[in-house]
């Protein structure tokens, strides 16, 4: 067994760290949603799952599980059952495993794959939604009105979280 995952202070640390993000999700959601014509939706639970991954890179560490687990928890919670998220957090995290391995470590690297995660989980969600009839938004409505503020507003999170995150977990690793 791997030195991190009898770390105790890991075990502690992150899965406190991604409930504290999943309900920071829906508390700053609720104060970007009701005050804006636009739906600017956080994903710090993802972000959390996905600096973890970036900045210990251990393949002993299955951060798709984490990120099934994520994904129900926010699917419970937030909408009530269980959906896609459940499945497009572990996707995006599985694709951002491949993609790092390609990419040098750096903040450059880590704006680009997640810019295309978030991309592809919000993406996928509608177009679950879409082809399960719970929403009829149009494509380009979502693109102008959640798309672009939900990207705007994750990315300016990694940026800000960045550096903390990296310290966090180079102190945990």
């Amino acid at each position: 067994m791997n030195n991190l995952l009898k770390n105790n202070a890991f075990k502690y640390v992150f899965p406190i760290g991604m409930l504290i993000s999943i309900f920071l999700d829906g508390s700053i959601f609720s104060i970007f949603g009701a005050s804006l014509s636009f739906h600017a939706v956080p994903n710090l639970s993802f972000l959390w799952i996905f600096l973890a991954m970036f900045f210990i890179n251990d393949d002993s560490i299955h951060y798709e599980w984490w990120a099934v687990l994520a994904g129900i928890i926010v699917d419970a919670f937030y909408m009530g059952f269980l959906g896609v998220y459940t499945f497009i957090f572990p996707l995006a995290i599985y694709f951002s495993k491949w993609i790092y391995k390609h990419l040098p470590l750096n903040v450059v690297s880590a704006f680009l794959i997640y810019f295309i995660d978030i991309t592809m989980i919000f993406s996928l969600a509608l177009l679950a939604n879409r082809l399960e009839s719970l929403t009829n938004m149009s494509w380009s409505f979502y693109l102008v009105y959640v798309l672009g503020p939900t990207l705007a507003i994750n990315l300016v999170f990694l940026i800000i979280l960045y550096i903390p995150l990296q310290f966090l977990f180079d102190k945990l690793n």
